[in-house]
């Protein structure tokens, strides 16, 4: 993907979250190609925006917005205080590990019309105070509108550990790689050690050195398997080549 205006704004936002250069570009490139830029702070290079462009969660068109209360929206709650009975935790984990930010489902109130007040879901944005994600599908029943919020927030979740999956298993593929690369080269070493000296070595000499290539070429057998087996299960992501 060649480096755009809409790139570089991505990955602003993806380094203001505090996400390390390498992977904040992958994660742009991911978010442009699949629609998903899900927290787009900026219009142009320069300035800031107070909204982003329409996106996806699951079914659900879901906008960035970094102060809800600029468009009338005004805080109601968090999903978990709404409707403690039906959501019992505090937020959805964005990692598989469940030690990292959370994706918390919010209720806002969208302004009166005729005196008829009118709810809408959303998700606390999980690496900024303030901004949320917000689905306009409107209730006027807060219970109704806390249990979207929940499953919006649930949604997303899944979305980005789906995603920091992918990243690590294309980590692991590329990893693999340079083993491979390593171990060929000390085998192909070995071999050519061995060869010409094979007669002036004892036979046990000769012993460990076939033992030592035969380990390696068992060794690239396995990180060649592991690498297929890894594409077969996330080379179709639309992650896996971003």
């Amino acid at each position: 993907m060649a480096v755009t205006g809409k790139l570089l704004n991505e990955y602003r936002r993806q380094r203001r979250n505090g996400i390390k250069p390498g992977l904040a570009i992958g994660r742009a490139r991911y978010a442009l190609e699949t629609g998903n830029t899900s927290c787009v702070g900026y219009t142009s290079f320069i300035g800031p925006a107070t909204i982003g462009a329409p996106f996806k969660v699951g079914a659900d068109i879901c906008r960035w917005i970094e102060e809800p209360a600029d468009y009338g929206l005004r805080f109601v709650g968090t999903a978990d205080k709404i409707a403690p009975r039906s959501v019992r935790h505090t937020g959805w984990f964005l990692d598989d590990e469940g030690m990292g930010e959370k994706a918390r489902g919010v209720v806002f109130r969208m302004p009166s019309r005729n005196g008829h007040a009118l709810l809408v879901a959303g998700i606390a944005d999980p690496y900024n105070d303030g901004p949320a994600i917000v689905s306009f599908e409107t209730t006027d029943d807060e219970i109704t509108a806390a249990l979207w919020a929940d499953q919006l927030a649930d949604r997303y979740a899944e979305t980005e550990r789906e995603y920091q999956r992918v990243t690590s298993a294309r980590n692991r593929f590329d990893e693999l790689a340079d083993q491979i690369s390593g171990e060929r080269k000390q085998c192909l070493a070995l071999i050519a050690e061995l060869k010409p000296r094979m007669r002036s070595f004892g036979p046990a000499t000769c012993k460990a050195l076939r033992g030592a290539v035969a380990d390696l070429l068992e060794s690239i057998g396995q990180a060649r398997q592991e690498r297929a087996d890894i594409v077969h299960a996330f080379g179709s992501h639309a992650a896996w080549d971003a």
